[in-house]
């Protein structure tokens, strides 16, 4: 059965013709184009609130042994055993078609060590996504997403006898890693009444900064069991043939690969080089590379009035540089509020090679004797004060320590051909994206 037969059978109903699935450039996956120009504010599809894929529809959710243990999960791992499940049930679940339409996202959590994909990868962003998840886990504190450890330690402890339980037969830690993958990389959060979804039709909208479309639910108890609906809507005018896309959130390319599986072609605002003081080889880096002790990294905050007026003229990723009531201009990154990155690693490079006022302060604090202040980078080096140029330099040992770790800066003449693995590609492409990145830093604060 192909997606229109699906979307027929849950009445799924996809406003006049303006939009139809295609397959998109990467292998193995689709998008949404109009046919015709769609005027913004159309109603492209509407969707009934019965035919999402969530913990509220589930069978399983009816089985005492997933009840046991459900409010101690995570939505994203509630809602992996819920699809897992269905799958098992193969012909007999009423998600039948629909589940046999995911294809499958091979995610870098799980990718061979030894594997042309992870070798690539090694020293971005997105490896130490990863990292950073597993210390997390060991750790006990909050990260974004869900390491590979944990994924192990909740199937060998709970997921196996669930299933065992409700299924009456043993499924397999693959076909588990299947069910995360289609979950983390399908998944979003409709509304309060049915949480973490899968949303057919809306689920293959691609990624897109800007887009041009956006996933509506304004639905509660009452309206959910009585026919409530989630809608696609045309947020911008989109012309025939253009591809109807959809926000995923404030992502940079790391977690877009490490959640979804892809990458953009291009940076986004939200692109970084990040530090993260709790891991302890990013905190070492960092002490080694400033000459400082651990305890000064974590006191250090920006400059309220300078990063207040930055994200009020554009909290994109990539807001303006700050000019005080002199005319001077400091050009620094502020911590988004909005964005969870951010909150988490509030010492980075962005996505034009700036550093964020927190890496920019802890630097210059170093050095002088105003901790607390922040003098901007002259263009002429020869007029620097002497403690602004430390700082500086501070800054490019730190971006080419980051640089020695990462493979591409071994191996940027022996690239894999254009005929490689769709992960190679993202992984390469990934890795490129870091590099230069890293790259506008070292000439932004050369000395």
């Amino acid at each position: 059965m192909d997606l229109a037969a699906w979307d027929d059978c849950v009445d799924v109903v996809r406003l006049a013709s303006d939009a139809r699935e295609e397959y998109a450039s990467a292998p193995g996956t689709l998008a949404v184009i109009a046919s015709d120009p769609i005027p913004a504010g159309r109603v492209i599809a509407r969707i009934p609130c019965q035919a999402l894929l969530c913990a509220r529809h589930c069978a399983l959710s009816r089985h005492p042994a997933f009840q046991h243990v459900q409010a101690s999960l995570t939505p994203v791992l509630s809602l992996t055993f819920c699809v897992l499940y269905e799958g098992e049930l193969g012909d007999a679940s009423r998600f039948a078609s629909y589940l046999s339409l995911f294809p499958d996202v091979p995610l870098p959590l799980a990718w061979d060590p030894s594997s042309d994909e992870a070798r690539w990868l090694r020293g971005t962003e997105a490896s130490r996504i990863l990292r950073r998840q597993e210390h997390a886990w060991t750790g006990g504190y909050k990260y974004i997403g869900t390491s590979y450890s944990e994924l192990r330690h909740v199937w060998h402890t709970v997921g196996e006898r669930i299933m065992l339980e409700a299924l009456g037969a043993r499924v397999s830690w693959a076909a588990f890693l299947r069910a995360f993958s289609s979950v983390s990389s399908r998944a979003f959060v409709v509304d309060l009444y049915h949480g973490l979804s899968m949303v057919p039709f809306a689920d293959i909208l691609n990624h897109g900064a800007p887009n041009n479309a956006q996933i509506e639910s304004d639905v509660d108890a009452y309206s959910a069991e009585m026919g409530g609906t989630v809608d696609v809507r045309a947020i911008d005018s989109i012309d025939a043939g253009e591809e109807v896309l959809n926000s995923y959130g404030e992502l940079g390319n790391a977690e877009l690969l490490c959640q979804y599986g892809f990458v953009l072609d291009t940076k986004s605002g939200w692109e970084r080089c990040s530090w993260d003081v709790r891991v302890p080889e990013e905190c070492t880096q960092l002490c080694a590379c400033l000459e400082c002790d651990a305890p000064w990294i974590h006191h250090v905050t920006e400059p309220q009035q300078a990063a207040d007026a930055q994200r009020a003229s554009g909290d994109d990723g990539l807001p303006p540089a700050y000019v005080d009531a002199a005319g001077a201009v400091y050009d620094f990154a502020p911590v988004s509020h909005t964005n969870r990155h951010d909150r988490h690693c509030p010492i980075f490079i962005d996505a034009s090679g700036r550093a964020s006022w927190v890496l920019w302060r802890l630097a210059l604090g170093l050095c002088s004797e105003h901790v607390y202040g922040y003098e901007a980078a002259s263009a002429n080096t020869a007029l620097l004060p002497s403690h602004v140029r430390v700082a500086c330099q501070r800054i490019t040992r730190l971006c080419h320590a980051r640089l020695s770790t990462m493979y591409i800066q071994h191996h940027k003449d022996a690239l894999p051909p254009t005929s490689s693995s769709s992960t190679v590609h993202w992984a390469v492409q990934h890795a490129w994206q870091d590099w230069h990145l890293l790259r506008a830093c070292l000439a932004r604060y050369a000395t």
